[in-house]
């Protein structure tokens, strides 16, 4: 690719936050998004407590290790897609280790299929995981009526989102849909349905949707810090983040200004 990385960047919870919300309890102690679940069935098969998370990342980061060490010890810190940019196909694993990282290595996620993919094809060593569920606490445990408030709002918007989801012709052609997601139509509909919308009840706002939308923009707040912190580790090079397209304006309007030495790049310099 002629517009080239230095790091790459996912949607995916860093391990110390999957260890985090296990240990919380609740409601999200079987947390299923940001790649928790996968995090977690790793580290279940190298038999890891959550204590593990820090010194197994400082192993896994280590290149004075052997490739199986590094394997093994990314599954311990939770983060089992940077296994995936090791030769873990050469390493001397158990089985069921084996067929986890081989099951994960095939998955059509964009974390996976895009993200660590190009990573690996780049020589990267790891790739940053920046996402992040800032405000969980106000909604654990979840309060009364809340999945009912948010089936209700999906229900209103349904038609908005037909006009928000890339149409089933280009299923096959990615830089298609990525034209489509980058449009300004499709970019101000989008943040119109994660955000404004759901105040469109004015003062009679639902108590729960404000709810929702102050946890959206704390959690893409969040991601913003983690992505901008991950930046010192390549000072003045370039960052690839493979990202759900509602993330795209909160993280611009996050990092489209005073930040000094960044800048976002449009698709179109990208195209090949």
């Amino acid at each position: 690719m002629s517009w080239r990385p230095e790091l790459v960047a996912i949607e995916a919870l860093p391990g110390s936050l999957v260890v985090e919300y296990e240990q919380r309890g609740g409601t999200f102690a079987d947390f299923q998004v940001g790649g928790a679940a996968d995090a977690r069935r790793g580290a279940s098969l190298v038999d890891s407590p959550p204590s593990d998370v820090w010194s197994a990342r400082r192993e896994a980061c280590s290149t004075d290790r052997s490739a199986t060490e590094r394997v093994l010890a990314w599954l311990r810190a939770r983060e089992p897609v940077n296994a995936l940019l090791l030769p873990h196909h050469e390493a001397d694993l158990d089985e069921p280790v084996r067929e986890f990282l081989d099951e994960l290595a095939g998955r059509r996620r964009e974390t996976i299929s895009i993200g660590a993919h190009i990573a690996r094809e780049l020589g990267h060593d790891q790739v940053a995981h920046v996402d992040d569920h800032a405000g969980v606490e106000n909604i654990d445990p979840l309060p009364d009526g809340f999945e009912a408030e948010l089936q209700d709002y999906r229900r209103e918007i349904s038609g908005l989102l037909e006009k928000a989801v890339a149409p089933p012709h280009l299923a096959d052609d990615l830089w298609a849909q990525w034209r489509f997601y980058a449009s300004e139509a499709v970019r101000t509909m989008t943040e119109r349905l994660e955000s404004s919308e759901r105040l469109s009840g004015g003062e009679h706002t639902p108590h729960l949707r404000r709810v929702m939308l102050a946890n959206w923009r704390a959690r893409n707040l969040a991601i913003a810090a983690r992505l901008r912190s991950a930046s010192a580790a390549v000072p003045g090079g370039r960052i690839l983040f493979v990202v759900g397209s509602s993330h795209e304006m909160p993280l611009r309007t996050a990092l489209g200004t005073a930040q000094h030495d960044l800048r976002l790049v449009e698709l179109e310099e990208l195209e090949p």
